[in-house]
């Protein structure tokens, strides 16, 4: 998985696993402080790059497997022009 999707895995994660315990917690009777929208993104936002680490070791024998057949996705992330949505030929220049 490239590493822009990676971080959004995470933080969609993040924010499931906070909402699911908040609800856990207030259907079993437990006062939770500062409910809200607000609150779930930002417990989401601390607990996403913790949850990047292991899912980046996860990540990589995936990025092996697409190696080993033939999709190297590090290589092509040389060539990806993000602004643009296009792979070059030639690798982009270093800013």
């Amino acid at each position: 998985m490239r590493k822009n999707p990676l971080a959004g895995l995470c933080f969609l994660l993040s924010f499931v696993i906070v909402y699911g315990l908040n609800f856990l917690a207030r259907s079993n009777g437990l006062w939770v402080p500062f409910p809200g929208l607000v609150s779930h993104l930002v417990a989401s936002l601390i607990l996403a790059p913790i949850l990047l680490i292991p899912i980046a070791i996860l990540n990589q024998p995936l990025l092996a497997w697409r190696k080993k057949r033939g999709r190297d996705i590090e290589e092509e992330e040389k060539h990806e022009i993000v602004e643009a949505d296009i792979i070059s030929l030639r690798p982009r220049p270093e800013v």
